[in-house]
Order: structure tokens, then C-alpha cells, then sequence
């Protein structure tokens, strides 16, 4: 009986080990990356992407993306048909966003979207690449 609780505390270790890695996989990826949920909340921003866009965590973590868009009404309609669900990853394509101090700069920006068992999209996980000057 003690092994095979044993066991199922080494598999809930193994578990957190893994979560642990991939975030740190995630916040220290050189590509600046985004999680969004399909509300349009962002969810998650790594260290590249808060660099990129001049955010502290805490002011970008729970922000709209419409928040961060140059354009959010122009925006609105990329979104929508992102959240069709087709193609599943994007090809890069320009989009203009707002930094934390106001200034505009533009991307080359693709996403994938991230889905449950049923095929429900639970995020959308976005890649920025800053255009050159």
C-alpha cells in the first residue's frame, strides 16, 4: 500500500517537475511569445515579449489585447476569424502594436492555436518578431 502511494506522489512530482520546465521554457524563449485566451485576455507574455512591447508582468498579464493592438478595430476582424479556428497556425504577417510607453512599432506576428480533446480552442499562443527599422 506505502508503493503505490509512493508512486502516485512520484508521478505528481514528475508532473510539477515538467510544468516547472516548460515554464521556464516558455518566460526564456528568445522569441518574443504570448498566450491569449479566446476572450482576447492575455494570459501569458515571456520576457521577450514584455521587452519587446516595454511591459513590467503585472501591467501586461490580464490586459486586452485590443490593449496592445495599434489598431484594435481594425484588429477585431483578424481576431473573429482567428477564432473560426482555420488554419491552425498562421503564416507571419505584419501588425502594428503599442508599446507600454505609447509608441507604435510593427511585428511579423503568426499563432497557433491551442486546443482541448474536443477540438474547443482554450488559447491562442502568438509569436512577434520586431520588423527591422
Amino acid at each position: 500500500m506505502v508503493g503505490e502511494h509512493t508512486g502516485g506522489l512520484d508521478r505528481h512530482q514528475e508532473t510539477i517537475t515538467g510544468t516547472a520546465e516548460s515554464l521556464l521554457t516558455f518566460e526564456n524563449a528568445a522569441l518574443p511569445l504570448t498566450v491569449v485566451c479566446p476572450a482576447g485576455k492575455i494570459v501569458m507574455a515571456n520576457r521577450a515579449m514584455r521587452n519587446l512591447l516595454r511591459y513590467e508582468f503585472s501591467d501586461l498579464v490580464g490586459r486586452s489585447m485590443y490593449d496592445v493592438v495599434a489598431d484594435p478595430d481594425e484588429f477585431k476582424g483578424v481576431w473573429e476569424e482567428r477564432l473560426r479556428g482555420v488554419p491552425r497556425v498562421t503564416p507571419e504577417r505584419p501588425v502594428r502594436l503599442r508599446t507600454g510607453d505609447g509608441t507604435e512599432i510593427t511585428v511579423r506576428a503568426s499563432s497557433t492555436l491551442v486546443t482541448d480533446s474536443q477540438g474547443t480552442i482554450r488559447y491562442i499562443v502568438a509569436r512577434a518578431v520586431a520588423e527591422p527599422r
